[in-house]
Order: structure tokens, then C-alpha cells, then sequence
């Protein structure tokens, strides 16, 4: 499959089988999936980047729905956003209007984010919520680096591939996800981490042992995400986290990256 049609795959799996809403609609049946601890430390530190923001120039790259974008926009910067899919950024449009925010602050448009059409060093912050994944990784990264000023950040929270019971929940729910997506492997970390951009590289991995364990929880304790058995497996996650053989085998990965 070409290169193209590989991105046409993605905008039909977006814009006409609204693949975004099926995964929320999933990670609702299992509503401690997204709320364990690892994971909640992940999100704070991913939402810090939302601070400071005044007088800012700020990408969302794959903005979706426009819940960063948001998010983005009260914090006091000018938002730009992307996405592949048209419907996605009408509905970011919408939701910036009604939250009484014009045009002078915003500017989403569709776009292959492979190929991003502004100048180069525009950009103070690029955030992405699990997008990078749906893309050829280095072709991204290096489009990226481009329109980021120089000490400007990367901030991106990504999903990863290796935990095998999670590649066994990736197969029985296909519906949540694009054909063509592909987690981040250990060798896809390597090449992102060490790909000699960065002036510094922090990182942070989370649900090696609550991810899967989260699934069972949602159903024994539902009311109770803060419940002893996450409690105990977020306290053998950062034992295990410490050993660099097994971070792959996490859920997520964030990137906190600053470019030279």
C-alpha cells in the first residue's frame, strides 16, 4: 500500500466511521482504564504544558474534536490545529465559538500532518494526544521539528505495542481502532529518543501492570478506581518501570521534548 493511500485510510476511518468515538465508547466499559494512578500522573504532567501559555503560538497536532484545542485556547494562546478529517475540525470550529473564542485566536484547518504547511520555527509548544502512532513516525517527527522554534517543546502522550495481554485486548476491539495504526515498539521509542534533535528528552512510562489489571477492576470495584489493587500495582509499576529492558510493555509513553 502507498504512502497515500495509506493516509486516505486514516480520513475515511475518521471522517466516516467516527473511529474516535468508538474508542471513547470503549474506554467507557472499562472506565479505570483511564483513571489509574500511573496514568493520572501521565495526564497532569501532559496538562502542565497548558500552563504559561499567554502570548504563546501553540499546535494541536491532530486536534480531533477540539478538547485540547480548548483547553489550549483558555490558557491564553493563539491555538492552531490540525486534523485529517474535515468533520473533526468543524467540530473543533464549533466548540471554540460557543466557548466565545474567534478567529483571531484560533486557526484549525484540515492537513496531512506529515506534511505541515506552515513556516518553519513558528510554534512555541506542538501537543499531540495519540496521534503519532497513526503515522510514519520520523516523517511526523522531522515535520514537527521544523515548525518548532528553536527551545520550543514537543509535548505528545502515545500509546505503546509490546505488553502482550494489551495486544490481546487490541485484537478482540478492532472497531476502536484504525487498520493502519501501529503503537510505538521499543524500536520506535529508540528512534524517537535518540534521534539527536533534542536539547532534553523527558520521558515517562505508565501501565505496564495497572493497564491490564484496570480491565478487571472496572468490573470488580466500578465505583472505585482508587481501589487497593491499583494502589498495589502502581506501587510494582515504578519498581518494574525502573528496569529500561520493560518500558515498551507499558500503555503510554509521554514525550516532553525540547528542541535544540
Amino acid at each position: 500500500m502507498s504512502f497515500e493511500e495509506r493516509i486516505e485510510r486514516e480520513r475515511k476511518s475518521h471522517e466516516d466511521d467516527d473511529i474516535l468515538q468508538e474508542s471513547i465508547k470503549l474506554k467507557a466499559k472499562f472506565a479505570h482504564i483511564t483513571k489509574y494512578p500511573g496514568l493520572k500522573k501521565l495526564m497532569r504532567k501532559f496538562e502542565n504544558s497548558y500552563e504559561n501559555l499567554s502570548g504563546k503560538i501553540v499546535l494541536d497536532y491532530g486536534c480531533g474534536k477540539g478538547l485540547d484545542s480548548l483547553k489550549l485556547l483558555k490558557a491564553g494562546a493563539t491555538v492552531y490545529g490540525i486534523d485529517i478529517a474535515e468533520n473533526y475540525i468543524n467540530e473543533t470550529i464549533s466548540l471554540a465559538e460557543k466557548n466565545g473564542f474567534t478567529s483571531k485566536k484560533y486557526n484549525f484547518q484540515v492537513m496531512d500532518a506529515h506534511n505541515l504547511k506552515f513556516e518553519n520555527n513558528k510554534f512555541d509548544l506542538v501537543i499531540g494526544n495519540g496521534i503519532l502512532h497513526h503515522l510514519d513516525k520520523l516523517v511526523a517527527i522531522n515535520s514537527i521539528y521544523k515548525v518548532l522554534k528553536p527551545g520550543g517543546r514537543l509535548v505528545f502522550k502515545e500509546p505503546l505495542a509490546d505488553n502482550p495481554l494489551l495486544k490481546i485486548f487490541r485484537f478482540f476491539t478492532p472497531k476502536a481502532r484504525t487498520i493502519d495504526e501501529e503503537p510505538f515498539s521499543k524500536a520506535d521509542l529508540r528512534k524517537i529518543i535518540d534521534h539527536n534533535l533534542w536539547e532534553t528528552d523527558n520521558v515517562l512510562f505508565c501501565g505496564i501492570i495497572n493497564a491490564p489489571l484496570s480491565i478487571i477492576t472496572s468490573y470488580i470495584f466500578p465505583k472505585n478506581p482508587d481501589n487497593f489493587i491499583l494502589k498495589f500495582g502502581d506501587y510494582l509499576e515504578r519498581k518494574i518501570n525502573k528496569i529500561n529492558f520493560l518500558i515498551s510493555w507499558n500503555q503510554y509513553v509521554l514525550f516532553d521534548l525540547k528542541k535544540k
